[in-house]
């Protein structure tokens, strides 16, 4: 995945909403555009993670894309429950990610989020 001119658009929501670039924020995006190319424009998300930064960064990403109807709850790893009514998906990023990125020192944030983006769907979530 590249940052075309759409998704600098909505990286640069995201970072507005959020405050600064990292790896977390980017992880929400990522995570809220798959299930938007999976099952069209969720209507509600169930976030599962622990109840602390950077984890809950990752709200801020997919507000940037599905908007305010996101419910957090205490879980562990990273993952989002999606529906749009009719159709349901689950999106897990893979253990490996959250453990590398949650280590992530503030002066990597924003290289390290760069890298999310760039990475292809398969390297980050869980089949």
């Amino acid at each position: 995945m590249t940052t075309t001119r759409i998704q600098k658009e909505i990286l640069d929501k995201a970072i507005s909403l959020h405050g600064h670039l990292g790896p977390f924020l980017v992880l929400g995006l990522r995570m809220g555009l798959r299930a938007v190319n999976t099952i069209g424009r969720p209507s509600s998300c169930e976030v599962f993670t622990l109840m602390r930064k950077p984890y809950v960064c990752a709200v801020d990403g997919l507000r940037a894309i599905i908007g305010n109807n996101i419910i957090l709850r205490e879980g562990e790893g990273l993952s989002a429950r999606f529906s749009n009514g009719k159709d349901r998906i689950i999106i897990s990023v893979k253990r490996s990610i959250v453990e590398k990125y949650a280590k992530t020192p503030w002066e990597k944030c924003e290289e390290n989020a760069l890298l999310i983006m760039e990475s292809r769907d398969e390297d980050l979530f869980e089949s």
